[in-house]
């Protein structure tokens, strides 16, 4: 066998995008696109996104926003949202039913058995409660905002970020059971009054109420009265970029600020991202921009039309597209289901005029029968194979993977320039060099490209050879393959590429 196999991979290490091509580890790539890392090693592919068929109806302008899910006795889920305009509608599974069209709420917290629904700043309609037997049941006394939680049997509230006044003022309830639960004029308290920063979203947190600002964190404690609380800054020059960047789970909260993720735990905050920089390939149409959620022990931050998974099993990061769903926003979990679940929208903008609706999406974490279209690639660093002096041969090179369908492997040199001599362009006319430069007439780029179908092999792990030798001092691999997510294609598992490489000759003179 001609060479020398050199191994490339497991990618135990995840995405690192940050460092130089050259410089990131052996066990990272610099893309890892819709797949994601089990614990064996192996790289699998994510679960489909799939369209229910059902839309969601929005009025003449506005977009969905999905509040989260309120369940009912006996458990039964009802996912509640809003169309940003006037109306505010639950998800019975199978259909979107008007729950009220006196406001489009702007929060949403399960309290005392029921749904409280926040009206935002400036509306004329107040918020109220629901309850799928009771209907609505608005409450005069009860403040406009954009900010809600539910803690030691209150319920607070919040102006939120685009306030223009009293943007750091917390409202409270009475306790539960006191009449009236709203006072005509409610009690307050300010969070850094007069410096200029508003509240953003606020989380209880054990014993404590985290409140959330554009520019820091601070936590509130209390024993029965409020207004004898301490607030106390505990995160100066951290805030948070919007109120749906931020989720609990398991004891740590996670969050995004100024395009960056952390991780906080026992008053401290750790940005977990410094290797994976957020970024995105469309950054307009998008009225959502950031979001973050938890989904079957992953922390997905939407960051415009790219999601950015961490993954809370390994610690590592991968990047999910959807080229069929566009970009996605806020994912909402459902609980207490043996298959993890989540309703998600997306979050491009739905244009005026005519009908205007938006698509229900769903997400499940298993290989069913739901389909989506996708692609899911692997690009290695640029490997030098410790000799960086020296150029070497690759014979062949092969895929470790389980797999149906199509494969298309990538090998491109990393090169200066090269030479065309004119024997090499006499098969070629001139409207085919027309792209390209005298300096390279012939190609942009000297990737050689090679596809395998396996269609009809069987989902089983196998080996696939991709022939073409050629010469390089630094080389890197890219793996693209094809699955609808389904049981019929999926998943797509990849243990490690196979390279069959030998050192040739020393470089004869220096590169400048």
């Amino acid at each position: 066998m001609p060479g020398d196999s050199v191994a490339i991979g497991p990618w135990i290490g995840g995405l690192n995008t940050y460092s130089d091509d050259t410089s990131v580890a052996d066990n990272e790539g610099v893309l890892i696109e819709n797949f994601e890392l089990d614990l064996d090693g192996s790289l699998v592919s994510r679960p489909p996104i799939v369209d229910l068929g059902i839309n969601f109806p929005l009025g003449v302008s506005g977009n969905i926003q999905l509040l989260g899910y309120y369940y009912a006795a006996g458990g039964v889920p009802y996912l509640l949202g809003s169309d940003g305009l006037s109306s505010t509608y639950y998800f019975t599974g199978t259909s979107w039913v008007l729950l009220t069209n006196t406001i489009a709420a702007s929060a949403m917290v399960q309290f005392n058995d029921r749904a409280w629904l926040l009206s935002p700043v400036g509306t004329v309609n107040p918020g109220g409660y629901w309850t799928p037997s009771g209907g609505f049941v608005a409450d005069a006394n009860m403040p406009r905002g954009d900010v809600i939680v539910a803690h030691k049997f209150r319920l607070w509230v919040a102006p939120g970020r685009g306030a223009a006044t009293n943007g750091t003022r917390l409202y409270f309830s009475k306790v539960l059971g006191t009449v009236p639960f709203w006072p005509i004029v409610p009690d307050f308290l300010d969070i850094g009054a007069g410096d200029g920063q508003n509240i953003v979203a606020a989380a209880v947190y054990f014993n404590s109420l985290l409140i959330f600002r554009t520019d820091s964190v601070y936590s509130f404690q209390y024993t029965s009265d409020p207004a004898s609380g301490v607030a106390s800054l505990i995160l100066p020059g951290v805030g948070l970029a919007d109120k749906d960047c931020l989720v609990a789970f398991e004891g740590y909260l996670y969050f995004m600020y100024e395009e960056k993720a952390y991780e906080f735990v026992n008053s401290r905050a750790s940005r977990i991202n410094d290797k994976v920089p957020f970024n995105a390939l469309s950054r307009t149409g998008i009225y959502k921009p950031y979001a973050v959620s938890v989904f079957a022990s992953r922390i997905i931050f939407s960051y415009y039309d790219t999601l950015h998974v961490f993954s809370l099993k390994t610690r590592t990061w991968t990047t999910w597209r959807s080229p069929l769903r566009g970009a996605i926003g806020k994912f909402i979990e459902l609980s207490g289901t043996a298959q993890n679940q989540a309703v998600v929208h997306s979050s491009s903008a739905v244009s005026t005029g005519g009908s205007r609706n938006a698509k229900t999406l769903r997400i499940t974490d298993a290989i069913t029968t739901d389909t989506e279209a996708f692609q899911c690639s692997l690009q290695t660093k640029n490997y030098s194979y410790e000799v960086t002096s020296a150029y070497k041969r690759l014979f062949w090179w092969g895929a470790d993977a389980v797999f149906r369908g199509q494969v298309k492997a990538i090998a491109t040199p990393v090169v200066f320039n090269y030479s065309v001599t004119w024997a090499d362009m006499l098969t070629h006319t001139w409207d085919e060099l027309l792209d390209y430069n005298w300096d390279q007439p012939m190609s942009g780029t000297l990737s050689i490209e090679t596809v395998r179908d396996t269609t009809g092999s069987g989902s089983v792990r196998k080996f696939v050879k991709f022939l073409k030798g050629l010469r390089f001092r630094q080389i890197n691999f890219k793996v693209v393959f094809d699955t609808d997510g389904s049981i019929s294609s999926a998943p797509v598992r990849l243990f490690k590429l196979e390279t069959y490489v030998k050192a040739k000759q020393r470089v004869s003179k220096p590169v400048t």
